[in-house]
């Protein structure tokens, strides 16, 4: 599989001058962030829940691993591919204006859509757990820094895909040497 189409931007992204088109953006965007939303549909309530990710470009999904059991499996579970939904950004610094409603903060952002479902099969759940391993350890080897993944801890885990049918991404900057932003723990 390749990576998804892009969302129709004219009904996602108000102010155009933000969205991204370029079609690599988004999946490099993917791979350097750390941890992003899930947002699922509890009766009519959203349910939205924040975890580390890893981004799978040649399967065009989107990992995240937790618990057996609590309100996000139960959803899934229940539901059956639920569609969802799934956001990540990056926060830049303040940019003050002349009025207060005018302020802002650089960034970067994607949203991206589809379905969502387990990773039932062992071998395919030690793959993606593996990757996150290589995402946000990669500095140690299995096997001599940590142990190899029992069945048992595998099974215990559940490992969320969502199948990304379409996505959006948007950026607002400023240039490097702007003379009134700034960082907040800097003031």
């Amino acid at each position: 599989m390749t990576d998804p189409t892009p969302a129709d931007v004219s009904d996602e992204i108000r102010y155009q001058g933000k969205a991204i088109d370029d079609p690599e953006w988004i999946p490099e965007f993917l791979a350097d962030q750390e941890t992003g939303v899930l947002g699922l549909v509890d009766d009519d309530t959203p349910h939205l829940v924040t975890q580390l990710f890893v981004y799978d470009s040649e399967a065009g999904a989107i990992y995240l691993h937790g618990a057996q059991g609590g309100r996000a499996h139960d959803l899934v579970e229940e539901g059956d591919g639920p569609r969802a939904s799934f956001t990540t950004s990056e926060k830049g610094r303040y940019v003050p204006a002349d009025e207060p409603v005018n302020f802002t903060v650089e960034y970067s952002s994607v949203v991206a859509y589809g379905t969502v479902d387990f990773v039932t099969e062992r071998p395919a759940k030690r793959r993606v757990l593996e990757r996150f391993m290589e995402k946000f350890a990669p500095q140690l080897t299995p096997g001599e820094d940590y142990e190899e993944m029992a069945a048992e801890s595998i099974d215990r885990t559940a490992v969320y895909r969502l199948d990304v049918d379409s996505w959006s991404g948007k950026e607002g900057w400023k240039e490097p040497d702007h003379p009134d932003a700034y960082d907040l723990d800097a003031v």
